[in-house]
């Protein structure tokens, strides 16, 4: 019986990251993709606090962002898994996509699935601490 209580003391007292995040009340980032560039140039997010990443293609054309070690290091929301498992973003001339994710601490690069795109300038960084 004691062993039993003590299991389920130690369930009760698991760290809050093993719950589920409140998606509810994640800070937002916005994401600008415009012809050739991210912007920001250099993103920074908390590491282990929930954010939403919203993604604005602002240019007329179709555009791409890659950031697999990013996205393969967060616990990305559940809905938002598919649209992120490979990496890779794809977004139509003016639209506009969310990902919510709980981001890993790291240095991460950021660039168009374009080369041109990327040779151009269309890079950036995401720092999490």
């Amino acid at each position: 019986m004691r062993l039993l209580l003590a299991l389920l003391a130690l369930l009760a007292a698991a760290p809050a990251a093993a719950q589920e995040p409140e998606w509810r009340t994640a800070r937002e980032v916005e994401i600008l993709l415009r012809p050739f560039a991210y912007e920001p140039r250099t993103i920074h997010l908390q590491a282990g606090q929930p954010v939403k990443l919203r993604l604005l293609n602002q240019g007329q054309a179709s555009f791409s962002l890659s950031a697999g070690d990013f996205f393969r290091r967060a616990r990305v929301r559940s809905g938002d898994a598919d649209a992120v498992a490979d990496g890779h973003i794809r977004l139509a001339p003016g639209e506009v996509r969310t990902i919510a994710l709980v981001p890993a601490p790291g240095r991460y690069g950021m660039h168009s699935g374009n080369l041109i795109h990327r040779i151009l300038g269309m890079n950036a960084r995401i720092i999490v601490e």
